[in-house]
């Protein structure tokens, strides 16, 4: 499968790292308006120089399997338009779109294709998350009643030691311009989750929302909670933040026990997660790298002449649901 490359930064870098390790992946082109980021990622994963471009559109007329669109959020939808324009297969990074109308309008023309669309939430397709899902099949914690996860890191400068200054610079996590903020850069990991937990039970009907989000200096959100509550008075309480370490831990509680998940979003090689009921469980794991479980899966997909996500991946009309809970985050 040849993959075209779109953007040159660290998650593109990363995600072909994990990419070259399947058989049947190629990173076969890049584009990235960067001209020392271009060279170093076309000689990192051996790119021929001729499938190299410092812009996003000569490269769509090259013969390739499957695009990862890996630039900043705000860059996101006029590339995706493009690339449905082109017929071209789609792995997009998260969040897919930024808004409830950019996802409407986008995917308007998606629909009159058969091509392949899929955000890049890659934890939902990593095998954590489906010995999650199994758990609560099983029936072992009982019906869901709440789901809690918190996502957050400090970008801010350590100064004398201790003293950290409110945040008033400006990069991808903080201009607005760019899709900046703690909900679009991190809280759509849970809320995807928390939509497939609601849905595993049959409460997919959003009854109530609360919100709470710090607004920095430069106009983004940098810390911010929201409490959901579905049918059946299922609740899942989120918070994120770009201003303070949370980690990266979920608790799933059921009327029988417990799921407690280290890390829900990035699972490292060895992982494991727990199961507390009257009696307590440990489990242990070894996997691959991360992104390697979407990209098995998005090559699948295109074997298979798919549109849109299967399994535990997210489908159009849950990316929609998705977005529309974002929104209302983001108030």
């Amino acid at each position: 499968m040849k993959w075209s490359i779109f953007g040159a930064g660290n998650i593109s870098n990363t995600f072909c790292e994990n990419l070259i390790c399947l058989e049947d992946a190629e990173v076969f082109s890049i584009s990235s308006k960067n001209e020392q980021k271009l060279k170093d990622f076309g000689d990192k994963f051996k790119i021929n120089p001729k499938n190299r471009f410092n812009n996003y559109t000569d490269v769509l007329s090259l013969n390739f399997d499957i695009a990862y669109v890996g630039l900043v959020n705000s860059l996101h939808k006029n590339l995706v338009k493009n690339l449905i324009l082109n017929n071209k297969n789609i792995l997009v990074e998260k969040p897919s779109f930024l808004s409830l109308f950019d996802y409407e309008e986008t995917v308007s023309l998606l629909k009159s294709k058969k091509i392949l669309f899929v955000e890049s939430m890659m934890n939902l397709h990593h095998p954590q998350t489906s010995k999650i899902f199994k758990i609560i099949q099983e029936g072992k914690i009982g019906s869901l009643l709440k789901f809690k996860h918190n996502f957050g890191f400090d970008i801010r400068k350590k100064y004398f030691k201790f003293f950290k200054k409110e945040i008033d610079f400006l990069n991808r996590l903080t201009d607005p311009k760019l899709g900046g903020g703690a909900i679009n850069d991190l809280g759509c990991y849970g809320v995807s989750f928390s939509n497939k937990l609601a849905s595993f039970n049959g409460y997919s009907n959003v009854m109530d929302i609360k919100i709470q989000n710090n607004i920095c200096k430069t106009g983004v959100d940098d810390n911010s909670k929201i409490e959901i509550t579905y049918e059946n008075n299922f609740k899942s309480v989120l918070q994120v933040a770009i201003n303070k370490k949370l980690g990266c831990n979920a608790e799933i509680i059921g009327t029988k026990g417990r799921i407690i998940i280290p890390n829900l979003v990035q699972p490292g090689l060895k992982y494991k997660i727990y199961l507390e009921q009257e009696k307590n469980y440990e489990y242990k794991f070894e996997g691959d790298m991360l992104y390697t479980y979407i990209a098995k899966d998005v090559h699948r997909y295109v074997k298979n002449n798919f549109t849109e996500a299967d399994k535990y991946g997210l489908t159009l009309n849950e990316i929609r649901q998705n977005i529309q809970i974002l929104d209302k985050w983001k108030g």
